[in-house]
């Protein structure tokens, strides 16, 4: 498998040892094989295994946090690309802990958008959450402000570093994700616990995840959001995709932090948002453009240019709002089946 553009020879991934760490990887390691890939975490044991299963001569462990900044310097030292995917992400321990939070979240990201500029990186990209918009909890407010800290990066490398994120939804089947957690109930014959079965959420996979960030990463985007066209659905029917019959489910009420129901982009982003795709079989991605742009309206990439064929023509503006619990593209529970059935069991890499 082969892809182009790439202009990169050297890859950062922080949070390397990551659900989304792991298939970026695997994906790198398949499509360019010359490609070194540099995974920075801080959990030993993770790297280990990694490193057992995904034993490649491309590959380089980093044993550090984003919280140091000297080590995030070492590591992005001869780097071309960082993909910024560490995080710390449970929403009701943020509420508990939101020192912590603003530790990676945001300081870290902060350390990351420095090492960037010391050492030259050409490209770097933010991995962003849905609970950045209309953030109503501390982990949505350190993403958000993550956001406005990578966007605004580029004002200090009009002509260096290209600074863009990503935003999307919970990763199905990732590490503490409700699907991990409901198959590891399942398989012990235990009840399900359900927070609200009117609860939606919207559906997206480590491989799209990965498409998403490839996809910004060969276009070089500079200075705004790119979002993904996804599916929603209800907590309700993912229970009923995946228990048996009559299978018992306790309802336990809605956590700290969390919301009924998310979103991708605020009304006034998805009214200047643009998206593009190169045809029917390839997913839509919407990009906001920065609304505060103080490097400069002369280079292309902050501008959103992309190429001709990847401009999606006929696609309807959708209706306001991006919200998992009126949007119009949803999954029942027979489509919830089948996304179910295709998911990777276990690490990718």
């Amino acid at each position: 498998m082969t892809e182009s553009p790439w202009p990169y020879t050297c890859v950062l991934i922080t949070g390397g040892t990551g659900t989304f760490g792991r298939a970026m990887t695997r994906y790198l390691l398949d499509t360019y094989p010359s490609l070194t890939i540099r995974l920075l975490s801080r959990n030993e044991y993770l790297q280990h295994q990694m490193a057992q299963a995904c034993a490649a001569p491309a590959l380089r462990f980093f044993l550090g946090d984003v919280r140091d900044p000297d080590r995030l310097a070492r590591a992005c030292d001869g780097v071309d690309l960082v993909i910024h995917a560490a995080a710390l992400k449970h929403v009701p321990v943020g509420e508990y802990d939101p020192t912590e939070f603003w530790k990676t979240n945001v300081a870290g990201t902060d350390n990351v958008i420095r090492a960037c500029e010391a050492c030259g990186v050409q490209q770097a990209i933010l991995l962003s959450s849905d609970k950045a918009v209309h953030a109503t909890n501390v982990y949505g407010n350190t993403k958000a402000l993550g956001e406005r800290l990578f966007i605004q990066g580029n004002h200090y490398t009009p002509h260096g570093c290209r600074f863009a994120c990503t935003r999307y939804g919970n990763v199905m089947a990732a590490h503490g994700s409700v699907v991990e957690v409901w198959r590891a109930a399942l398989a012990a014959g235990q009840p399900l616990r359900l927070t609200d079965g009117g609860m939606s959420r919207f559906w997206m996979d480590a491989a799209q995840a990965v498409r998403l960030v490839a996809w910004v990463a060969q276009h070089g985007l500079r200075g705004g959001v790119v979002v993904p066209h996804l599916p929603a659905f209800t907590l309700a029917d993912l229970a009923t995709a995946m228990a048996p019959e009559a299978y018992q489910v306790h309802t336990l009420g809605v956590r700290p932090g969390e919301k009924l129901a998310e979103q991708l982009m605020t009304e006034d982003e998805l009214a200047r948002a643009t998206w593009y795709a190169s045809g029917s079989d390839v997913p839509v991605y919407y990009t906001i453009p920065p609304q505060a742009q103080w490097w400069g309206d002369t280079d292309a990439h902050s501008m959103w240019v992309t190429p001709p064929d990847q401009t999606q023509t006929g696609v309807a503006r959708p209706a306001v709002p991006y919200t998992s619990d009126t949007w119009p593209w949803r999954l029942g529970v027979d489509d919830l089946r089948a996304k179910l059935a295709a998911l990777e069991e276990g690490p990718p890499c």
